[in-house]
Parts: structure tokens; sequence; C-alpha cells
């Protein structure tokens, strides 16, 4: 990972002096300290397919977390938030940290130290030879607005706790590393959102394929200009939202072993493993597979899943919806939509991958009718848009945008439109007079609504006495 400067701005190395003269108040003016900064991020295409192994294309954003941190003593982590909406916290180094309720801020702190504590046990690091940290952290990623602020406070809080404890690694290893922390809050995700964070790069969109973690550089046209334009509308995936999220995950990996038995394959999870049995595929002969090995609906007690795949029902559910304290529970007056949601997943594979080709190639106008084709599939086959993100769109399409699409997990948050720079202006201000004005809150419109730039990952610097 980055560990110059280079990739700070001038406002994050100020925000980093500020933390700094705080942590140096508790733990002493000598004490060395560090400070991580991790980008939130917004996909541009490949939405709901990183938990299925497939391919995304976001960037890392100019906005940022940063946690400024010091060794202690205490073999504690002491956490506080400059914003005083997020109470402190204060837990113990250990093999297993236990979580906070549900929803709980500090949840995403505790993953990232779960994280390196379990990588490096492995690598003959012990958690009784880790030292404590006394961490501040300053987010200024929107919250619940599906740019992935959750991501950026947890990469930033695991490289803080990383320079403490003298540990490193190359981004790869440390966005593999950090890839499953929305487990431990209960979220299935996938590795997305982490690997934009760390590896992202100024100026590009960044290509990502999984299993292996794999990244590639996509430069974004001179001409092209990034429109992020948050709903209002909180998405909140630690909370009320993830239940409809994991649902999701466990429709996929239902569709990926029926088509794996169909097909005859070997050790299928997910869709990805299907896609990488073979060199040439398409979603329609796939979806045709499908459609002839089962209903496209299943009941939620996975009863008619258990009997076309030939296995029992307890050793399915315990494999689809996990055990302990983060099994999923599923609403079983809904029956799983599997056709739907793997129709999405696929024919969204096969956008990002046009995609790519198309923003190499300067062509915004095909990139833009992507983007709109897959914001068309997340509403009606995926059911994560919502009237106010539909609203949100085809604004942004009225003013100018060549595309526009929800990004992120969708029930709410935000949508990325994609313009010409020279349109950019006359997008932002449909948008706000056209769904902004009409809201009843008092929040700063520019809060809300910005062009965005594509930036440098997450890195971290140690700070010099002041």
């Amino acid at each position: 990972m980055n560990s110059t400067a280079e990739a700070w701005n001038d406002r994050e190395l100020q925000r980093a002096a500020t933390l700094a003269k705080h942590v140096r108040s508790i733990v002493g003016a000598d004490s060395r300290i560090f400070a991580a900064r991790a980008p939130g991020r917004v996909n541009l295409i490949g939405e709901h397919t990183d938990y299925s192994g497939l391919p995304v294309l976001p960037i890392a954003i100019d906005r940022s977390t940063i946690v400024v941190a010091a060794a202690n003593s205490d073999r504690e982590i002491a956490l506080s938030n400059l914003d005083p909406a997020w109470p402190s916290r204060r837990f113990p180094i250990s093999k297993n940290i236990e979580p906070y309720p549900t929803g709980d801020w500090a949840n995403y702190v505790k993953a990232a130290v779960q994280g390196v504590i379990d990588h490096f046990a492995t690598r003959g690091h012990a958690v009784d030879r880790m030292l404590g940290a006394t961490m501040l952290v300053d987010g200024r990623v929107p919250p619940a607005a599906g740019l992935s602020s959750s991501a950026a406070l947890t990469v930033s809080a695991a490289m803080a706790f990383m320079a403490i404890n003298n540990l490193q690694l190359d981004g790869i290893d440390a966005a593999t590393m950090v890839a499953r922390s929305e487990w431990y809050v209960g979220t299935r995700a996938g590795g997305m959102d982490q690997a934009a964070s760390i590896l992202g790069r100024r100026d590009h969109a960044t290509f990502i394929e999984f299993e292996p973690l794999r990244v590639y550089p996509v430069p974004i046209p001179a001409d092209a200009a990034i429109i992020v334009a948050d709903s209002r509308q909180i998405a909140d995936k630690s909370g009320t939202v993830r239940a409809e999220y994991n649902r999701r995950v466990v429709e996929c990996a239902i569709a990926a072993r029926i088509l794996g038995r169909a097909l005859k394959l070997d050790n299928v999870r997910i869709l990805g493993d299907v896609i990488r049995n073979f060199e040439r595929w398409n979603s329609r002969d796939l979806l045709r597979v499908l459609e002839s090995n089962a209903p496209a609906r299943l009941g939620a007690d996975l009863n008619e899943a258990a009997a076309i795949l030939d296995e029992s029902r307890s050793a399915l559910e315990n494999d689809v919806l996990g055990v302990g304290a983060n099994r999923i529970a599923l609403d079983s007056n809904r029956p799983l939509e599997i056709l739907r949601r793997t129709r999405h997943v696929l024919s969204e594979t096969e956008r990002v991958m046009l995609a790519v080709e198309a923003l190499k190639s300067g062509r915004l106008r095909e990139m833009g009718d992507l983007m709109n084709e897959s914001h068309r599939s997340l509403a009606e086959d995926f059911e994560c848009s919502t009237a106010q993100l539909d609203r949100l769109v085809e604004c942004a399409r009225r003013g100018g945008a060549l595309g526009a699409r929800l990004t992120g997990a969708g029930f709410g948050g935000s949508i990325v439109a994609l313009c010409e720079s020279s349109t950019a202006a006359r997008v932002v201000d449909r948008l706000r007079q056209e769904y902004y004005a009409n809201l009843a809150d008092s929040l700063p419109f520019e809060e809300s609504c910005a062009v965005l730039h594509a930036g440098d990952g997450a890195s971290t610097i140690e700070l010099a006495a002041a």
C-alpha cells in the first residue's frame, strides 16, 4: 500500500494534523502518530456482481475517511470520532472480538482489527504481542449514501492498526484481507468496496476481477464528468437494508448451485464459479439452462431447492445461510426470485466487459447506454431501486446525462451519472431544480450533489511532532 503523502491533498493533511493534536493530548507529545486515509467509492457499473465473484468497474472518489492513531499500553482500542453523533468506544484486543449490537458504527473498526488479527495470526504474529491503539476518526464520506463510507472506515482503521504494530501488506493482499470485513457486521458483501478504496488510481476507473483478486486501471476520458447525487433515502446495509441485501446473496447462491448441477460442474458456490468454467459464455444460454432445471421462484424454506440439488435441506441451509450469530434469516412469506436475480447478474457482467472497452476508447455515449440498461435491470430484475432513485435518474437524463444509474447496494443512497464535461453544470442544475428543491429538509445542496473525481487509493503516513 502507498505509504507516502502523494495521495493526500492539502485539506486532508490539515485534517490529519488536527486529529493528531487531539491524539497527542491523550497519549503524550512524544508518541509516534500515524494517519491513514481511505476514500469512498462510486461504482460506475457492475452492481451486485462482486459477491458472485464477477467483475466491477468503480472509482475511488475524492472524499475520504482519516484515522489518526498512536500506540497505547492498555492492549485496547480507544476509539473516538470527530463527529459527536458517533459515540466513543473502547474494546480489548483479543483473538475473538465480540461485535456491538447491530448498527453500531464501531463494529466496522472491530471488523478491521479482527481482520488484521486473523490474517497475521497465520503468519506468526500472536495477538498477545499486538499493541493497542488510541484512534480518532474524521469521516467525510457521506454515510448510508451508497458511497461505501463503511469500507472507507474499515480500510483506514485496518491500516492504522497495522501501522501501530509495524505490520505491512501490499495492496492486493490488504484488499483481500479486508474484503470480508462486512461479514463481521452481518452483511454478506463482496470485495469491491475495499478493493476500490485501497487500489484506486487518480483519473482512472478500476476494473476489478475476483478469485483471485486482480485490478486493472482504466483511464477516464478527459471530456467525461461523473456526477453523484444522494437521494437522501438512507441505505444502511448494517441495519434495515441488510435483510434485503443478504436475501439476494442467497438467491444468487442457490441459482449458482442449480446451474452447477445442471452443467455437471464441481464445487460451484457462486455464479462466478459457473462462468469460470467456460472460455466463452453468454447470459441467454445460461438462463435457458436455469429455466430448464428450476422454477423461476422457489420457496424460502429451501425445500424445493434442496430437492432440485438432491441434498438435505439442513446442509443447504448451513451452506447458503451460514451458521452462528450472522446466519441469514429469510422471510418465509416471500419466494426466492432465482431467475430474475440471475438474469441481472449475468447481463450486468456482460455490460461491465463492454463498459471497460467503451471507456478505454472514449465512447461515452455507449458507456452511458450501458449505465442506463444497468439501472433498468437493477430496478426490474434485482428490485433494489426505489421511487426516489428512479426519479433522480430521470432528472439526470433529462438534464443531459448520457447515462445514469443507482450506485452501491441500492434500496436508497445515491445515483451516478455520466456526462460530457461541457454539460455537467446543466445536469447538476436540473437535479437541483427538479429533485432537491422539492425536498422538505434543509441540508445544503452541495453536500448531496457534486461532480466527483477519481482519486488515489488508501495510504498511510507518519506525522512528525508539531
